[in-house]
C-alpha cells in the first residue's frame, strides 16, 4: 500500500510539474514579480518627458521671491524632486523666457509674481504660472499653495505684527493625546496600523493558494472520473490511498509554487537593492502611516516596531500560524475531494465550488474588517470556525484581539474537523467515486452521506 500511495503521489505531482502550461506560467510570473518589484526603475530606464530636468523660474516684480523659494524648499521638497523640478535661476527677462519655452517646447515652468497698483492687505500681488503644456494637478496644487502662503505672511507683516507675534501666530498647537485609561499605550493606534499591513500581506497569498488547491484537487479527481480512468486506478489501489495521493500531492504542489514565489520574489528584491540601493521599506511605511493622517516618520515607525512587543508577539505565534495554515490547506482539500468525488461534469464541479468559496470569502473579508472592528465579539468568535480560523485567527491575534490560548482552541476545532471530514467523508469518498448517475449532484451528496 506504501509503495502505491508513493508512486501515485509521485506521479500526480509529476503531471503537474512536466507540463508546458506549468513552465510557461511560472516563467511568466517570476518576470511578472521581477517587474513589479521594480516597475520604477523600470518606467525611467525607458525614458521619457519625466526624466527631463523641470526647471521653476521665478519671475518676481513684488519683490517676494526670497520668501517664495523658501516656502516651497520647505513645503515641497519632496515633490520636486519626484517630477524632477528645481528652482532656477535666471537674468533673461520675461518674454524670453517664454519664447526659451516655447521654441522647445519645453516642460519649464515660470511663476511670475505681479505687483498689484494698489496694496491691501486682501491684493497684495497678483501671480501667473507660465507654461508651454499642462502642468500635473499635484505639482500645480503645490505651487498655488506656496503663493497663496508667501501673501498670507506678507499680510501679517502688514498688519504691523512683530517677528515674535508672527511667529507664535504660525506655531502649529500643540496637541497632545490623554489617555484616561493608564494601562493604554500612546504607541497602541500605531501598532494598529501596522498590523493592518501585516494583514493584507498575509490574506492575500493564503486566500490564493487555498483557491489554487481547491481547483486543482477538485479538477484532478473530475478528469479522473469524466475519463473513466478511476475505475483503472480503483482496481489496483484502495479508494482510501487514492484518497490520500490526492491531498498531499496537491498540497505539496502548492507549497511548491508558494517557494517558487518566494523566490521570484527575493531575485526582484535583490535586483532591485542592486539597482536602486534599498527596498525603501521604510518610505512604505511612512507612507501608509501618512495616507492615515498619522504624522510619523519611517525611521519613528521602524524603531517603534522593533522597541514594542508586537515582533514578540509575532514571533511566538508564527509556530501557531504554521499549524493553523496546514490544517486549513487539510480541511479544504478533504472538503473539496470529498464532494468532487461526486461529480461526473465540470458543471458539477462548478456547483461544489460555491460553499468553498463562501466559506474563503468570509474568512477573507473577514480578516481584513478585524482592523476596523477592533473588540468585536462576533469575529473573535469567528475566529475559532474551522474553514475560517486559518486566515482569520493569525490576523487577530497579530492585532493583538486574540491570545495563544484562543489559537489553541481554533487548532483544536480544526483537528477535530479534519478527523470527522476523513472518518466520514472517506465512506462518501468510495460511493462517489464510481458513482456515474446523473440525478441531482445535492441528492447523490446527500445520498452518499446516508448511506
Amino acid at each position: 500500500m506504501k509503495n502505491k500511495f508513493n508512486f501515485l503521489t509521485k506521479e500526480s505531482i509529476k503531471s503537474k510539474i512536466n507540463t508546458k502550461a506549468f513552465k510557461i506560467i511560472n516563467i511568466f510570473l517570476c518576470l511578472l514579480l521581477i517587474i513589479l518589484i521594480n516597475i520604477d526603475g523600470i518606467i525611467k530606464l525607458f525614458g521619457g518627458d519625466f526624466n527631463e530636468l523641470v526647471n521653476i523660474y521665478i519671475y518676481d516684480e513684488a519683490n517676494v521671491k526670497d520668501k517664495l523659494i523658501g516656502v516651497m524648499n520647505e513645503n515641497s521638497f519632496n515633490l520636486l524632486d519626484s517630477y524632477n523640478a528645481k528652482i532656477s535661476e535666471t537674468d533673461k527677462n520675461l518674454e524670453d523666457l517664454k519664447k526659451e519655452i516655447v521654441e522647445e517646447e519645453s516642460s519649464d515652468i515660470i511663476i511670475h509674481i505681479i505687483p498689484n497698483e494698489e496694496v491691501s492687505i486682501e491684493n497684495i500681488f497678483s501671480a501667473e504660472v507660465i507654461s508651454y503644456e499642462y502642468i500635473d494637478n499635484l505639482l500645480l496644487q503645490e505651487i498655488n499653495s506656496s503663493i497663496n502662503q508667501v501673501k498670507t505672511q506678507m499680510a501679517l507683516d502688514m498688519s504691523n505684527i512683530s517677528d515674535e507675534l508672527l511667529q507664535s501666530i504660525n506655531k502649529s498647537v500643540n496637541i497632545e493625546r490623554v489617555l484616561l485609561n493608564e494601562d493604554l499605550d500612546p504607541n497602541d493606534e500605531l501598532m494598529k496600523l501596522v498590523g493592518a499591513i501585516i494583514t493584507i500581506i498575509f490574506v492575500m497569498p493564503i486566500f490564493m493558494l487555498i483557491i489554487t488547491i481547491v481547483q486543482m484537487i477538485g479538477a484532478e479527481i473530475n478528469e479522473e472520473k469524466t475519463s473513466k480512468g478511476m475505475e483503472i486506478i480503483i482496481s489496483s489501489v484502495s479508494p482510501q490511498t487514492h484518497f490520500l495521493s490526492k491531498l498531499v500531492s496537491s498540497n505539496l504542489f502548492a507549497l511548491l509554487q508558494t517557494g517558487l514565489l518566494i523566490i521570484y520574489g527575493l531575485i526582484g528584491s535583490i535586483i532591485r537593492i542592486f539597482t536602486n540601493g534599498s527596498m525603501n521599506i521604510g518610505n512604505i511605511l511612512s507612507g501608509i502611516a501618512s495616507s492615515e493622517n498619522v504624522n510619523i516618520s519611517a525611521t519613528e515607525i521602524l524603531n517603534l516596531i522593533s522597541q514594542s512587543d508586537m515582533l514578540a508577539r509575532l514571533k511566538m505565534g508564527i509556530p501557531f500560524f504554521i499549524v493553523l495554515i496546514i490544517l486549513t490547506f487539510i480541511v479544504y482539500t478533504l472538503f473539496i475531494g470529498i464532494l468532487a468525488s461526486i461529480t461526473t461534469s465540470m458543471e458539477d464541479f462548478n456547483q461544489i465550488q460555491t460553499p468553498v468559496m463562501i466559506f474563503l470569502m468570509a474568512g477573507y473579508f473577514l480578516a481584513i474588517y478585524s482592523s476596523m472592528f477592533q473588540g468585536s465579539l462576533f469575529l473573535r468568535i469567528m475566529s475559532y470556525i474551522p474553514f475560517i480560523s486559518g486566515i482569520l485567527s493569525p490576523v487577530m491575534y497579530a492585532l493583538g484581539e486574540i491570545a495563544i490560548s484562543d489559537l489553541f482552541i481554533s487548532i483544536g476545532l480544526l483537528i477535530g474537523t479534519v478527523f470527522l471530514l476523513y472518518k466520514y467523508g472517506l465512506k462518501v469518498y468510495k460511493v462517489g467515486i464510481l458513482n456515474y448517475s446523473s440525478s441531482n449532484l445535492w441528492k447523490k451528496i446527500f445520498r452518499a452521506l446516508k448511506n
